[in-house]
């Protein structure tokens, strides 16, 4: 311990008359108790009184984070070392009284379930993670690091002191100072919190990929995969999307960050994410032979986040409020449009056919179908508000959706001149990564760009609640619909299915079973052991359940054994129950039309192959 307080003594001397930057030290070898200390050395402040922030809420993550409340002790000094008087007046708020020059404070780490906090746990790619035990640090540095109100917009300096094993992955700018010193430079807080660090013992790769610098770090516990499964699975996706954005990527680095779990994780989700260089996964390690194709599919997505929001953002994004945010309207463009983009990208550069391409925008027309119609502006701006919040998953879906019937009518209007793809390089060109546009004229903007058709689909499907014209949309490049079959079902239950701390099948949000899920008794942490007789695992449930609900017969006798805790005690239970089914609607099918006309052809040779 003296070592460490020496090290940062002469931080602090070195550093004692420079102005300007923040800059603030981390001590990954002196974590305990997943708790990690944050030692900051402040530009000159003016003010005799001055409030220090945690973020409330953060870019990409639409929903309340609050890290000041992971913040066990906080203390603020002057210029002489003498300790000010400190208040904490909100959750993310510190009052500090008198001229602050250093500033210090423990914060525990997201992953893990803090005492005296048992709910609202963080969706773990947009957390932070200080395991000393296993020499890991997820470093999200919006969950760790704050600044002082009205100084966020100076440089940051970072020093990361590691163990001499670990080495630290990011698209941040680094130097290495020696074996366990680093130091991260970012032009401000924006720039710092959008640039996640994970250290752990080195499984990085990095290739050159269309004029950028791909990095790609894995944390894997049991080995199962490696920095090298990822690239080999993502490298011909990433020269694809290189193709779509016209042969170059408009970025000099990129990272991605791949943390495999081998515990459930307390949000019971995975997935990632984005950041304007880089991205950052949460997986289970359990399922091994799915991830390289689940890091495609995901990076499908939020690579193309370089677009939107790094080239073409509000000013409520490039401004960002961390303590009180101000939605924008345009999750339709950030969210929706970068969906579809990931599976427009795929097919127009051949990494799927037509056929799949179609099943999935299908797919997007049956999931939305499942939320009201409301104004898609409107829902953006109150996306935190109760009456919207459950309807963000939408934005992938519908949103994906107006992307697509953009692009359409872009090629319709234009005469097969100007596409999507074509007008995101526009905007990209006219704003560009310093520049935000206006929220409330974005869309005017765009119809003067284009043409007044566009100004009529965003003023009566986008700003107003109308449904989507996808039937119509899609006549256009001579597609139409297949009305999709019938066929009965056999009810499971209707819960969640998890991972217990042993990798076993659980039963989760039991509270709302259906009839045969009653007549069972499923309860919450149940443990799948065995249907009809056939052991239910990790290997074999998919199987199971997809052959269980496809072919049983309503009334037949089922039987299932479940391991329950009782008292303490693990017990089988069996169970037996006679089978419900019901009548499954098949979703309709997107099929080419054999008697598309040549216009309808071109438009669709346009909008799927760019020809």
């Amino acid at each position: 311990m003296k070592i460490i307080f020496y090290l940062f003594a002469s931080f602090q001397i070195l550093y004692a008359a420079a102005q300007g930057p923040y800059q603030i030290n981390l001590d990954l070898t002196a974590s305990k108790e997943d708790r990690l200390q944050v030692v900051m050395n402040l530009p000159d402040i003016q003010e005799d009184e001055v409030e220090f922030h945690l973020p409330k809420i953060v870019p990409g993550t639409y929903r309340i984070s609050d890290f000041g409340k992971f913040v066990s002790t906080f203390d603020a000094f002057d210029h002489l070392g003498n300790p000010l008087e400190v208040s904490k007046i909100s959750v993310n708020k510190w009052l500090i009284s008198g001229k602050p020059s250093r500033i210090e404070y423990w914060i525990n780490d997201t992953f893990d379930r803090m005492k005296g906090y048992d709910e609202n746990f963080l969706f773990e790619p947009g957390g932070t993670s200080f395991e000393a035990d296993r020499n890991v640090f997820v470093l999200n540095n919006f969950g760790i690091i704050g600044y002082i109100d009205g100084y966020k917009e100076i440089p940051f300096e970072l020093r990361v002191l590691h163990s001499k094993d670990t080495y630290g992955a990011t698209a941040l700018d680094k130097n290495v100072l020696n074996d366990s010193l680093d130091l991260y430079f970012a032009a401000d807080y924006h720039f710092l919190v959008d640039g996640p660090i994970m250290y752990n013992q080195p499984d990085t790769l990095t290739k050159n990929i269309a004029g950028a610098e791909i990095l790609i770090s894995v944390f894997s516990p049991q080995k199962v995969v490696s920095a090298n499964d990822i690239m080999e699975n993502i490298e011909d996706l990433m020269v694809a999307q290189s193709n779509y954005l016209g042969g170059t990527l408009p970025v000099k680095k990129y990272a991605y960050l791949i943390y495999l779990m081998d515990y459930p994780s307390l949000s019971k989700g995975m997935g990632a994410l984005e950041h304007s260089y880089s991205s950052f996964y949460t997986l289970p390690e359990s399922v091994a032979d799915q991830l390289p194709q689940f890091v495609r599919d995901v990076a499908a997505h939020e690579f193309f986040h370089i677009i939107t929001p790094l080239s073409i953002h509000s000013e409520q994004i490039h401004n960002f409020n961390y303590i009180n945010p101000e939605m924008s309207q345009h999750l339709w463009l950030y969210e929706g449009v970068t969906e579809y983009n990931s599976m427009h990208m795929q097919v127009q550069q051949g990494l799927y056919d037509s056929e799949t391409f179609l099943e999935e925008v299908q797919e997007k027309i049956t999931n939305a179908s499942a939320y009201p119609l409301v104004s898609f502006t409107e829902m953006s701006q109150k996306i935190l508000d109760p009456e919207f919040k459950d309807m963000y998953r939408n934005v992938y879906e519908k949103g994906a959706l107006i992307g697509m019937c953009l692009d359409l009518a872009l090629i319709k209007y234009s005469e097969d001149t100007l596409n999507l793809a074509g007008l995101l390089k526009q905007l990209s060109q006219k704003y560009g990564k310093e520049n935000a546009f206006k929220d409330s004229e974005f869309i005017d903007v765009i119809t003067a760009m284009t043409y007044p058709e566009i100004g009529t689909f965003f003023s009566r499907y986008v700003q107003g609640n109308e449904p989507l014209p996808i039937e119509e949309y899609l006549s256009w490049a001579g597609i139409s619909t297949r009305e999709g079959g019938e066929k009965r079902m056999a009810l499971w239950g209707n819960f969640k299915l998890g991972l217990n701390d042993n990798n076993q099948i659980i039963a989760l949000a039991t509270d709302q079973l259906d009839a045969f899920g009653t007549q069972i008794g499923f309860q919450e942490n149940d443990i799948f052991y065995k249907l009809n007789g056939n052991e239910l695992n990790l290997d074999t449930w998919r199987a199971l359940l997809y052959d269980f609900q496809e072919n049983t017969i309503d009334g037949s006798k089922v039987k299932i054994e479940l391991i329950r805790e009782i008292k303490g005690k693990t017990k089988i239970i069996k169970r037996k129950a006679k089978a419900e089914t019901y009548l499954y609607q098949y979703p309709n099918e997107l099929i080419i039309s054999n008697e598309s006309t040549p216009q309808e052809n071109k438009i669709r040779s346009y909008w799927m192959n760019g020809l």
